[in-house]
């Protein structure tokens, strides 16, 4: 039985092109039901932008304004991929008029600002979900596994760093880089999803300690309030574990880095985003070998094709935004909870107060308590 859907986007930028390509993805899973993705409009001022978008993607109408888009009867979903400062209006409005919201990551430019987005969808009771997508990465679910089953003991130390050069020589800087546009920089934007992992893999925030510091400026002098270039901070987890986050977004050398590291008492695992399809599992007393996370029963080994004789083969990053994206708009076809591992707007919310917290201790150079509201 093949179930349809209809879409709305909001942007055409990068994340946008991305979900663009999830959506088609969802066609080809392999997966019951079916499910057939009517791509209706996306909300979009650049025309160019807006022509590739239709021309490469299958888009069959454009906007110009997200109002028309979100009280329109013809969309099921919207996909909320525009800059930081239009999550909060499209993703309520659409909540308020009956549809379920995709919402790009960091949720909101401030903890008020997502909670206030959170507070105006669950009300509704549409469905919601906020694109924290390294949960659909099938390494971290295996380190998730491992870690609930116990395979490396109490959990005491978790770590990661998320290094890339966001600075194009010559160029202006993007809407990334203007604190009213998009809030915090590297912290909100690169920082907030490995935030979200340790609150995934291991356990919630409740203290900070951080340092930030910002060299950029703009040369084309547009934007004034330039936010963070990198941060680093240390944390206490509720459950007695210790955290340490680092990201950066002018570091050269690196094209994008990623890693993250939890360490037990009987064992450590290590995820790098350049070795997408392996954990490093170190036990006491050995060094590190590979455990891959292509086997058959990982939970996406036969989202494409068959897993048998054909072997498992390796999952790409665009994989992964296709696995999240058939979660979101299954759930919806099948009247269903969104699963367990999905990060909804309160994530969203908790991230996004764990995100000011480590600015204001930042400012501050004190330990901050995080003090979530809801």
């Amino acid at each position: 039985m093949t179930k349809d859907i209809r879409v709305g986007l909001i942007g055409a930028g990068f994340i946008g092109k991305m979900h663009s390509l999830s959506l088609g993805d969802v066609g080809r899973a392999r997966r019951e039901p079916m499910i057939r993705v009517d791509l209706v409009a996306l909300a979009e001022r650049d025309p160019i932008l807006a022509g590739t978008m239709m021309e490469r993607y299958g888009w069959r109408e454009i906007v110009n304004d997200w109002r028309s888009l979100v009280t329109r009867a013809d969309i099921d979903l919207l996909v909320n991929a525009g800059p930081n400062q239009l999550h909060a209006a499209p993703s309520i409005g659409a909540a308020q008029n009956g549809k379920h919201v995709f919402c790009e990551k960091p949720l909101a430019r401030s903890a008020d600002e997502a909670l206030s987005i959170f507070k105006g969808v669950e009300s509704t009771r549409v469905k919601h979900m906020c694109a924290f997508m390294y949960r659909f990465v099938p390494a971290l679910r295996l380190a998730k596994k491992m870690i609930a089953a116990g395979e490396i003991g109490e959990v005491r130390h978790y770590r990661s760093t998320f290094l890339l050069n966001m600075v194009e020589t010559g160029s202006g800087l993007s809407w990334r880089f203007d604190q009213d546009i998009a809030g915090a920089g590297a912290l909100g934007d690169l920082g907030s999803h490995y935030i979200d992992q340790a609150r995934y893999l291991v356990g919630e925030v409740t203290e900070v300690t951080a340092f930030s510091k910002t060299w950029t400026n703009d040369p084309a002098g547009k934007i004034r309030n330039v936010n963070d270039d990198w941060f680093a901070a240390v944390a206490l987890l509720d459950n007695g574990a210790t955290a340490v986050f680092e990201a950066s977004r002018v570091d050269t050398p690196h094209a994008l880095t990623g890693r993250i590291e939890i360490d037990g008492t009987e064992g450590s695992l290590r995820f790098e985003l350049e070795r997408l399809n392996e954990l490093a599992h170190r036990v006491p007393g050995r060094g590190p070998c590979a455990l891959m996370a292509l086997r058959p029963e990982h939970p996406f080994s036969d989202f494409f094709l068959p897993a048998g004789l054909q072997g498992s083969h390796p999952v790409g990053w665009r994989d992964c935004f296709a696995f999240q994206m058939y979660e979101m708009v299954s759930a919806i076809v099948q009247q269903r909870e969104l699963g367990p591992d999905v990060a909804t707007f309160r994530d969203g919310y908790r991230v996004a107060e764990i995100v000011d917290t480590i600015a204001r201790s930042a400012q501050t150079r004190k330990t901050e308590v995080v003090r979530f509201k809801q």
